[in-house]
């Protein structure tokens, strides 16, 4: 009797196991799917003349989201879509725009925020690694927004004077550390803007 529920408890145990990796690797690919249907509707805003709120202008969406810029940190190998705000449901998909913030490329602070790890996301998985000096580009209203990386520290998650406005165009963008318990902060100043 013992030995068939021990058998009985491993079978359950590798179902189990197997039910969480499937469970894990749907979201991985739900979150690649949407990163990859934001980046082609970005492709057309992103070439699109910022749009002033006239009544019945149609805005884009994805997923009931207003999608914002194309975010690239060419030393960490990033390509993110950025929407508007930064509830869980947003964050879990896509980097979001703290929405009392500036926007690309206006002068104050840009603030966006991230997942480094989670059963969905990683976009910001190795932010901790960029370096002063680095680039953040940043596309957007038919430009993209160089900024130059000045700093990368940690806070506590309390310290949200971070996120303060600017009177430069500076750029914020924040994660947690691993276990969650601290902020990863990055912040740089806008350098130069370019037409595409």
């Amino acid at each position: 009797m013992g030995e068939k529920i021990r058998r009985l408890i491993g079978v359950v145990l590798i179902i189990v196991g197997l039910a969480l990796i499937a469970s894990i690797a749907y979201k991985k690919i739900e979150t690649s799917k949407r990163q990859k249907e934001l980046q082609n509707i970005l492709e057309e805003v992103i070439n699109e003349e910022p749009k002033s709120k006239e009544e019945g202008t149609e805005e884009k969406s994805i997923n009931g989201y207003k999608p914002i810029a194309l975010i690239e940190i060419p030393s960490i190998n990033l390509s993110q879509g950025l929407v508007e705000g930064i509830t869980d449901d947003i964050l879990q998909y896509y980097l979001g725009h703290f929405a009392d913030s500036a926007g690309p490329g206006e002068k104050g602070n840009f603030a966006v925020a991230g997942h480094r790890v989670s059963d969905y996301s990683e976009a910001f998985v190795n932010l901790y690694k960029v370096e002063k000096g680095d680039k953040i580009l940043v596309k957007a209203n038919k430009k993209e927004y160089i900024y130059e990386i000045t700093d990368n520290f940690i806070v506590d998650p309390s310290n949200v004077e971070v996120l303060d406005n600017t009177s430069e165009a500076t750029i914020t963008l924040v994660t947690c550390t691993v276990g969650a318990k601290e902020r990863v902060i990055v912040k740089g100043n806008l350098i130069e803007t370019k037409d595409l």
